[in-house]
Parts: structure tokens; sequence; C-alpha cells
């Protein structure tokens, strides 16, 4: 099973998890990527969702009702599965080792520091590039599919994101979205 096979099986399969209690109030799916033990070489993602009780709630902390709807920490951060963690998922692990080795993109971590920035650090770039059009890539397939659709109950967007919030990120979550829903989001993220 190639990686970005077994993205689209956990991810198929951590969305029909979601209670049917949740589905009903769910407004945005969290696609978090992160990279395990801050290694460029082990990106994860992480699957959630927020709902509107969430949101309500949160608004007490938060500086407004946007932030308190689209800023992750303010969310539930439930995690329906983490796509390629060691411990949790290592035959996600193993086959995103492959997936970057067949890339070209692995590397061994060099012994001396001044060597990352010029060795390691274009490599890291790309593998962090090529992770993210995959993410984006199975939040259109999941789109296109009706999985989201079947496992809320309705179309909602997928927020493609790390923990912090800034151009890029507004970019991935349009790309992996259809035209138009992530909207209320990416204004968000750009006007605050």
């Amino acid at each position: 099973m190639t990686f970005s096979d077994h993205l689209q099986h956990l991810a198929e399969s951590a969305l029909a998890t979601i209670p049917a209690a949740d589905a009903g109030k769910i407004y945005a799916v969290s696609f978090r990527i992160d990279n395990e033990d801050d290694d460029p070489r082990q990106p994860t993602l992480t699957i959630g969702y927020n709902t509107e009780t969430q949101a309500r709630h949160s608004i007490q902390d938060a500086s407004d009702q946007a932030e308190a709807r689209w800023n992750y920490a303010f969310w539930i951060q439930n995690e329906l599965t983490v796509v390629g963690d060691l411990t949790s998922d290592p035959t996600g692990a193993a086959a995103r080792q492959e997936w970057i080795t067949e890339l070209g993109l692995w590397y061994d971590e060099p012994t001396d520091p001044a060597d990352w920035v010029q060795a390691v650090g274009p490599l890291a770039a790309q593998i962090e590039a090529r992770f993210n059009q995959t993410c984006c890539q199975l939040a259109r397939t999941l789109h296109a599919t009706g999985v989201i659709e079947r496992s809320v109950g309705r179309t909602v967007p997928v927020i493609v994101h790390e923990l912090e919030y800034y151009e890029a990120i507004a970019r991935r979550t349009e790309a992996a979205n259809p035209p138009g829903l992530a909207d209320e989001f990416t204004s968000w993220v750009r006007h605050g």
C-alpha cells in the first residue's frame, strides 16, 4: 500500500467514527500537520473536527466569535487518527519513510550543524511541500467521493493547518476544498 493510499484509508476510517450526536454540529474538519519530534522527515496528519457547540462555549475565552470559531486553540482538539505517528501508526510511519525515500528526499541527520542549513534545509522544505500537497489532495478526494458529506451529513470545509496561521495556511485550505467552501476561514486568516 502506498503512503497516499494509507492516508486515504485511515482518513476514511477515522471520519466514519464520528459520533452521530456530533455529526450535525460539525462545521469544519481539521487536518493538522505537524512534525513528530520536530523532525521534518516525520510529518504527521492529525484528523479531527470542531462543533458549533464548542465554538459557542469558547466565545468567553476568545477575543471574538471568529477567533472562537476558527482558532484551533479553542477547538475540541480531538484526534480521530494521527497518520504517520511512530507509536499509533507504525505502518504509516514506515510507508511515509518509503514515500520520502522514493521522492529522493530522505536524508541522514548531519553531524555538523552547519551542514543542516545548506544540505538538509532544502530537503526538509521539499518534504514539507510534498506532504502539504498530499494532504490537500486527500481532502479534495474526500470531498469528491462524498466521504465527508456521508460522515458529517453535509459538506463542510477541511482546514489544512498547523498551530500557527499565515497566508500559506489560507492557500492550502482553499486548495483542499471546493471553491468558496472555506471562505469564512480564509478571510479570518487574512484579515483577522
